[in-house]
């Protein structure tokens, strides 16, 4: 991979690196940089994803193009006569588009890698100006992620809408596997789904942990629960809704000096209105990995999405006893009662959480288990070697 030049299209900036899209991306570059690859980074920025402090390296230029993609109602229904999905039309930017140009009739690649679905509509362009191999970077299998949403939207009105809305955003992306020269997915489960749809090239290349996680000390001893995510990210945002309307009061009801602690980027104004019993909000912090140590049980109510739970993997490099959904830690060969626990359902959660305040001894024993499992399935050096199947 040495003295290669890569050029990386995204929608959203990797720094700072507040949401699981921005490390997955910001590692990509980083790994690719520690292979002494050259890296041409050209980004989205936006009202909602600004850029702030990128890396800098002597191999890097790294440039965001400012643009607005936000959604309104006139948009998402002026869409209507078009074919094309208002989640990805969003993001076909004319700014961004004459910058692409402009870096590739300046410079030769031998790799463009598109980092989501969202910068699709630019493979065209890329193919127009340059002769180099390109990569769709799989982060989630997004089409499925809003078919999970479609299943429990109650407004008759929007569900009509998303549903179209859904059938475009599956055309395209099944169209895109098969118009790049090869995928890379973030986890085996989604290779294997891909897979089905296309014979292209697909490789799996995962997450690593950050030294930061796997150097940083344990700071509590009580046991509490915890729940840290990017709550823009509907996945999320729908996760912690059912854990505060279906678990959290029936739970602290029976144990009312069990606290729990939630925190992440871009909550609703009712998530943060919300007032229970042991419930503390703190909203969007500074250090995740200061707030992950400083808690006990990591909670991961996930009931839709794809690719790998960049949460999960931290906190099981940060040795934290965790309960998930199945489809929470997807992606991740865990084993429940060994490295993790895992609950489907209401009644499951609240078993699993008694088990947490009741054994604190086998919690320590599957958190130490989830750290040794973390250094051992997600190291960078491990990423290094699955990253060269894209020069192949």
């Amino acid at each position: 991979m040495e003295g290669k030049k890569v050029l990386i299209l995204a929608h959203k900036p990797p720094y700072p690196k507040n949401d699981g899209g921005c490390i997955a991306i910001s590692q990509m570059i980083e790994t690719l940089l520690n292979s002494e690859v050259n890296v041409h980074f050209l980004g989205m920025e936006t009202k909602k994803h600004p850029s702030k402090n990128p890396i800098t390296h002597t191999k890097l230029n790294y440039k965001t193009v400012k643009v607005n993609t936000e959604i309104n109602s006139g948009g998402a229904l002026r869409n209507l006569l078009s074919k094309s999905s208002y989640f990805t039309s969003r993001f076909s930017q004319v700014k961004f588009e004459k910058e692409l140009v402009k870096t590739l009739q300046s410079q030769h690649f031998d790799l463009v890698i598109f980092e989501s679905l969202f910068v699709s509509s630019y493979i065209d362009t890329v193919r127009e100006y340059s002769n180099a191999k390109t990569v769709y970077r799989s982060h989630n299998i997004e089409h499925e992620i809003w078919e999970s949403h479609l299943l429990t939207e109650r407004n008759p009105l929007r569900k009509t809408y998303l549903n179209v809305q859904i059938k475009r955003l599956k055309k395209e992306e099944l169209a895109f596997w098969n118009t790049v020269d090869s995928i890379a997915s973030i986890s085996k489960k989604d290779s294997e789904y891909i897979n089905l749809h296309t014979r292209k090239p697909i490789s799996t290349i995962g997450l690593y942990c950050n030294d930061d996680f796997l150097t940083e000390k344990e700071q509590n001893d009580k046991v509490d629960f915890f729940h840290l995510g990017a709550m823009d990210w509907q996945p999320n945002h729908q996760a912690i809704s059912w854990l505060l309307e279906n678990v959290w009061g029936v739970f602290q009801q029976k144990n009312t000096a069990a606290e729990l602690h939630i925190a992440g980027r871009g909550m609703s104004d009712k998530l943060i209105n919300t007032k229970l019993p042991g419930l503390t909000n703190h909203r969007e912090v500074v250090d995740a990995v200061k707030f992950i140590s400083a808690h006990k049980i990591m909670l991961v109510p996930l009931f839709s999405g794809s690719g790998i739970r960049v949460k999960i993997i931290e906190g099981m490099a940060l040795g934290k006893c965790i309960i998930s959904t199945t489809i929470g830690c997807e992606g991740i060969n865990v084993t429940h009662l060994e490295n993790i626990l895992i609950a489907n359902t209401k009644e499951e959660f609240i078993e699993q959480m008694h088990y947490c305040l009741n054994k604190p001894n086998s919690i320590a024993e599957i958190g130490a288990n989830a750290r040794r499992f973390a250094i051992s399935n997600f190291s960078k050096s491990e990423i290094i070697d699955q990253l060269k199947s894209l020069f192949r």
